[in-house]
């Protein structure tokens, strides 16, 4: 009798038992760097879906759910995603989530100063920010902004995924949470952190050695938010469309970019899929300029272990296509 009463303990205790720890992640490229370490031993719930946008997003009851039902919540940070404040906040989640903008490491850029003015041009004003990171409700004009929710662009840049010395340090403290969640499986999550930084390395290797062939090409991107990229691997430009992407530019500012363009001898005008491209086909009527998608969240990436490294070689392929 006391056998079948163990077995059936053991049966009721086993999904328990093997339980994955459960990662809520705000953006694809936060669900790509938390995937190469989590592997097939925890589980990521993406809250913003990977053909949307953060500076729109609306939360609805299911993200909420992924929230509270999280062992732990991995975002960016409130510059970029302001609609996760308070429910953060509500759901106790707040103390124990991995803000990327606030991890000890990182190399953050500020917005230039300019940008408040919509004088676009000079990028040599993105300075690297290595102060602590704990002061981010300091910059809390988001409102401000038409609209803007959740992205200011007045302090520092949130788009920390488009550098590999980020994304690493990010990958660090997954690691360790993971680890403190899981520590049956802690090798594992530390022989997924070793490959991560040797892929990393050769990944960063060769990409730098693609893009050193255009990076004196010199061209126009849609909106602000490719300053890591960038400056990481020399690029050359000069311009965009917009400072915040839900805001149209209007008949003034399109004639500006279009004496940008011919000023500066831009042979490329990047668009965004998450973003209608009418303004780009609009800006470049009647010339010979060339225009492609460039996609800063990886939308068509597909998701695993190596979906980082997929996300540079698709970033840095998009570039090329434009610029070579």
């Amino acid at each position: 009798m006391n056998k079948v009463f163990l077995a059936l303990g053991v049966s009721v205790l086993s999904p328990l038992a093997l339980a994955k720890p459960v990662i809520a992640t705000s953006i694809k490229p936060v669900s790509m760097v938390v995937a190469a370490i989590a592997g097939d031993k925890a589980d990521i719930q993406q809250i913003v879906s990977s053909t949307a946008s953060p500076h729109d997003f609306a939360m609805r009851p299911s993200d909420l759910k992924k929230i509270t039902d999280a062992d732990t919540v991995v975002w960016v940070g409130e510059a970029l995603e302001k609609f996760l404040e308070k429910p953060l906040e509500n759901a106790g989640k707040e103390s124990n989530a991995i803000e990327w903008l606030a991890l000890e490491g990182m190399q953050l850029h500020n917005f230039a100063e300019e940008h408040h003015h919509e004088e676009h041009g000079d990028h040599e004003h993105h300075e690297e920010h290595h102060e602590e990171h704990d002061d981010h409700e300091h910059h809390d004009d988001h409102d401000d902004h038409e609209g803007h929710e959740g992205h200011d662009h007045s302090g520092i840049d949130p788009h920390v995924w488009l550098s590999p010395d980020n994304a690493l340090v990010l990958a660090k403290a997954v690691t360790n949470r993971l680890v403190s969640l899981d520590a049956a499986n802690a090798e594992y999550y530390r022989d997924n952190l070793a490959s991560f930084e040797k892929g990393l390395s050769a990944k960063d290797a060769e990409i730098r050695t693609a893009l050193n062939k255009v990076n004196k090409v010199p061209y126009i991107v849609f909106h602000d938010g490719y300053s890591y990229f960038e400056q990481h691997y020399g690029l050359q430009n000069v311009g965009e469309i917009t400072v915040s992407p839900e805001r149209k530019p209007g008949a003034k500012k399109v004639a500006e970019i279009r004496h940008e363009i011919e000023e500066n001898k831009v042979q490329c005008v990047f668009s965004e899929p998450q973003f209608s491209p009418a303004i780009v086909k609009t800006l470049l009527e009647g010339s010979d300029v060339k225009t492609a998608p460039l996609d800063p969240l990886g939308s068509q990436v597909k998701m695993g272990t190596n979906a980082y490294f997929s996300f540079l070689d698709s970033l840095s392929g998009q570039f090329l296509s434009c610029l070579g």
